[in-house]
């Protein structure tokens, strides 16, 4: 378990930064620094992807997002729920890496694209968030995503690959305040809290039960060979 400390972050999205990083390490690890076709997608304003090309070389590196942020203005804007309808879809790419993501999409509704626009021997590398994420959120407010398990994960993901490898860590923040706890969610692009109410009361609360701490639960999916 990882104990990271809030206070110490220059910016708020630190997990996220951190789950890029474990994915570059997935990489590493394959000793494939070489990819002809990548394709990213909810590429954001880029963090990850400074990331991922310090790690590996390509011929051909394509983004995507559902908005367009001026910071990272090529790529390609669409909702990667309609994936199946874009002319992308019938491209082939040897590299599909997506990092913190996968949650706000419909995953069974976009995975057979996925599987389909890998090349033979193609990799699939993703995170996302599994069900521990924002626990004490989700206790306390009620709010939070419907995250899947290791186990449906896996599940899902090995209809359509034949290998499939997924880990996960857990990674607890440290606040000096129950108010510093939301203010860090919002400023990390937290936003499936919907509105809730943080008077002197819930704070209280919050911070006596769960002494100002905020857990994050990366998970990290590799697939390869996809079958046909």
């Amino acid at each position: 378990m990882n104990f990271l400390k809030a206070k110490d972050y220059e910016k708020h999205a630190k997990v996220q930064d951190f789950m890029g990083l474990k994915l570059c390490e997935i990489l590493k690890d394959l000793k494939i620094s070489h990819f002809e076709k990548v394709f990213e997608f909810g590429c954001g304003r880029g963090e990850f992807s400074k990331k991922l090309q310090n790690f590996i070389t390509f011929n051909e590196y394509l983004k995507n997002d559902i908005l367009n942020f001026k910071e990272n203005s090529n790529i390609l804007i669409f909702d990667m729920n309609e994936i199946a309808k874009q002319d992308l879809s019938k491209e082939k790419f040897d590299l599909i890496v997506s990092n913190a993501t996968l949650q706000w999409l419909d995953l069974k509704r976009i995975i057979l694209s996925l599987r389909d626009m890998l090349n033979q021997n193609g990799i699939l590398l993703l995170s996302t968030f599994a069900k521990q994420n924002l626990k004490e959120i989700k206790q306390s407010t009620g709010f939070g995503l419907n995250y899947f398990s290791l186990n449906e994960l896996e599940q899902i993901f090995k209809v359509y690959f034949n290998e499939v490898k997924i880990t996960q860590e857990l990674v607890e923040l440290s606040f000096d305040n129950a108010l510093d706890v939301f203010r860090h969610l919002k400023l990390s692009g937290v936003n499936s809290l919907g509105f809730y109410p943080l008077n002197k009361g819930f704070l209280k609360e919050f911070e006596e039960k769960f002494q100002n701490k905020l857990t994050y639960h990366p998970v990290f999916i590799l697939c390869k060979n996809d079958i046909k």
